[in-house]
């Protein structure tokens, strides 16, 4: 009997010694093998909100470790370099300061950065009502619509000219403070040299009226204008009229 005890004995001291080197053998490799090890930069983020048009400041800017990896183009690791300048857009608080959102220097015109290659800006003078009582602001979607009196041969009309037209400044002022209505006497216009010259000659020829849209409708529509004797429901002379189908919706112009 003390034979099989020895040999069981033994067994298990082999099982436990062979668990053992094993358990050393894996720590060690475990132990071996190199751990990535993340890399960072140093960048220049907003301290806090810096607002559209806004000059750059010392304490609106710190300076933040940024994964290698991930840093954007054109961002900076010294502030001092960045003081003075002025911000083309809001830039939020943390987010990096590149060079895209700045402009070079404080004399360089803030509105002229805000037209695109192939765009002009051009200014038109409002009053209370074809300003919308104020609720005309920078970014928002218009809608322009002219009313010019009768001319000779021709009646009274109203049109609209041009659709979907961002309003890139109001006054001098490129940017709402508190999303709060304000009387304005210039709206600033992003246009088409081409729109440009139909909005030139509907100022001088007739009234300016703004038509608020939703800033995600960018559909554009067909309208022929309206004259006096349609609005009141009078004929005009020889008319034509074009029905125009889309899908189950009909709808009709009349020229």
């Amino acid at each position: 009997m003390a034979r099989p005890f020895v040999l069981v004995v033994a067994g298990v001291l082999f099982a436990a010694l062979a668990g053992l080197m094993t358990f050393s053998w894996l720590d060690g490799q475990a132990g071996s093998l190199d751990t990535p090890v993340l890399q960072h930069r140093s960048v220049v983020v907003a301290a806090q909100t810096v607002g559209r048009g806004q000059l750059v400041e010392p304490g609106d800017l710190k300076v933040v470790d940024w994964p290698a990896h991930a840093v954007p183009e054109g961002t900076y690791h010294d502030p001092s370099k960045l003081i003075g300048k002025v911000a083309r857009v809001t830039i939020m608080a943390n987010e990096p300061v590149t060079d895209a959102r700045l402009s070079r220097n404080r004399s360089t015109s803030l509105l002229s950065m805000l037209v695109q290659p192939g765009r002009r800006a051009i200014s038109v003078r409002v009053n209370e009502v074809t300003g919308i009582s104020g609720f005309v602001a920078p970014n928002s979607r218009v809608d322009v619509l002219v009313t010019i009196g009768r001319r000779e041969k021709f009646e009274a009309r109203s049109k609209v000219i041009l659709q979907d037209v961002r309003v890139l400044a109001i006054d001098q002022e490129v940017e709402q403070v508190d999303n709060k209505p304000v009387t304005v006497k210039t709206v600033t216009l992003d246009v088409t040299p081409r729109q440009a010259e139909i909005l030139a000659l509907a100022v001088h020829e007739g009234s300016l009226y703004f038509v608020l849209r939703n800033d995600k409708d960018g559909e554009a529509v067909v309208t022929s204008g309206k004259t006096v004797s349609e609005v009141l429901g009078g004929s005009s002379g020889n008319r034509h009229t074009v029905e125009v189908i889309r899908g189950s919706s009909v709808e009709n112009y009349i020229f």
